[in-house]
């Protein structure tokens, strides 16, 4: 039983040892961040990217075409730059404070609970890492149900179908902030008094930077375009 739960959590959250491979090397991170970025910018919902393009590039004088797409490829690099650095960074700070923390705990109580010291040195291009691959779990998911349940259907849709939906986006959020706090957890070798502490953080904190990326740092950057 135990070997089928490791397995299923290596499918959902992506194995340990995965995590464990990340390296500071900047050309995928870079890499990275422009996947990111290219995600942020043309969002997940086919019908969306396509309304996007249309207002973009359509109907547009040749001058502000050149304008637009040039514009475009700056506003994919500033959102994945902002989306990576400002999710992962506070979390990485957290993450240290916390295993100073754990580090005092095991000192004054001697309860260790299976603890090792990571092997590699923790970064924050490695949680950056692991918030990049959890793009590429997180993200197909999102763009089927995007594409199954458009927005003509969830508001020809009951109440009780809308909320269902409601939670089923909700559940996709706890899978995204479960993917990093396992790597996270990976990275730093978290007691297991701990680890729950770190889910808690990372979902509260894509929770709340999540919304003020969505309504202000995006709405504020699609103000560029003409």
């Amino acid at each position: 039983m135990k070997k089928l739960k490791n397995k299923l959590l290596d499918i959902l959250l992506l194995p340990v040892r995965l995590h464990d491979g990340l390296t500071d090397r900047r050309a995928t991170l870079i890499a990275g961040i422009v996947v990111v970025g290219a995600i942020d910018f043309l969002g997940t919902d086919v019908k969306y990217t396509m309304a996007l393009t249309r207002e973009l590039f359509f109907g547009k004088l040749v001058p502000d075409i050149v304008y637009n797409a040039s514009m475009a490829v700056l506003v994919l690099l500033m959102l994945g730059l902002v989306d990576v650095i400002c999710t992962c960074v506070p979390l990485f700070d957290i993450s240290r404070y916390f295993k100073r923390k754990e580090a005092q705990f095991i000192a004054n109580t001697g309860i260790k609970a299976g603890e090792q010291e990571p092997p590699v040195r923790p970064t924050a291009a490695r949680v950056m890492k692991v918030y990049i691959l959890s793009h590429f779990l997180i993200v197909p998911v999102s763009m089927i149900l995007n594409y199954v349940f458009s927005l003509d259907f969830i508001d020809k849709s009951s109440p009780i179908v809308q909320n269902l939906l409601l939670v089923v986006y909700m559940l996709i959020m706890v899978w995204g902030a479960a993917v990093l706090t396992r790597g996270i957890n990976a990275i730093f070798r978290f007691n297991v008094l701990f680890r729950r502490f770190i889910f808690l953080v990372v979902f509260t904190w894509q929770f709340i930077f999540g919304m003020v990326f969505d309504i202000l740092i995006i709405n504020w950057l699609m103000q560029l375009f003409r």
